[in-house]
């Protein structure tokens, strides 16, 4: 009884292994541009949605991933290739107008530090001025402070613990307490 169902369930197995999931073609090569899907990573935001940026020009091969360049910044990621797709081979003509609708897809950019905070009289709120992770000191840039929580609140409230400004870490603390969710009463 016994040999029978091994005998099935080896053939099964040989089945499953020879099935085309197991060799994906990837259709371009070191020197290309490729587009990367990115999944944003805000709270509200559906974690099967990806949104294709790029291009991104291919510099670099291994096992189980490609190394990507992103044209505007010159940050490299490496990227499963699953999560890319061929946009153009290594002769495209990289223009003005298309390094301009690379930089204008929303790249996600790391905050590197908090430089200062200040009272924006018109908006009545604070406003950070953040360091951004490879990016030219003057391409530092004022943010809303709800922004900034959203996205650092770590970075965030250590900013303002030693911010020596009751008032701003006031506002912090209020931002942080505003998000957790009200116990019932009964």
């Amino acid at each position: 009884m016994h040999k029978p169902v091994k005998a099935e369930r080896k053939r099964q197995a040989e089945r499953y292994r020879a099935r085309y999931h197991y060799h994906q073609r990837v259709n371009f090569s070191i020197g290309d541009y490729v587009l990367r899907s990115r999944v944003d990573e805000k709270p509200h935001a559906n974690k099967l949605r990806v949104m294709w940026v790029g291009p991104y020009k291919v510099v670099g091969s291994a096992d189980y991933y490609f190394t990507v360049e992103h044209l505007v910044n010159g940050t490299t990621v490496n990227v499963h290739p699953s999560r890319l797709k061929l946009y153009a081979d290594d002769s495209l003509n990289v223009t003005e107008e298309l390094l301009d609708h690379i930089a204008s897809q929303g790249t996600l950019m790391a905050v590197e530090s908090i430089l200062e905070h200040r009272m924006n009289p018109d908006m009545e709120a604070y406003e950070i001025k953040v360091k951004w992770m490879g990016l030219e000191t003057i391409e530092d840039s004022w943010e809303p402070l709800k922004t900034m929580h959203e996205d650092v609140p770590q970075l965030l409230l250590q900013y303002a613990n030693k911010a020596n400004d009751d008032d701003f870490l006031l506002a912090v603390t209020s931002q942080t307490k505003s998000k957790t969710p009200r116990q019932r009463t009964n």
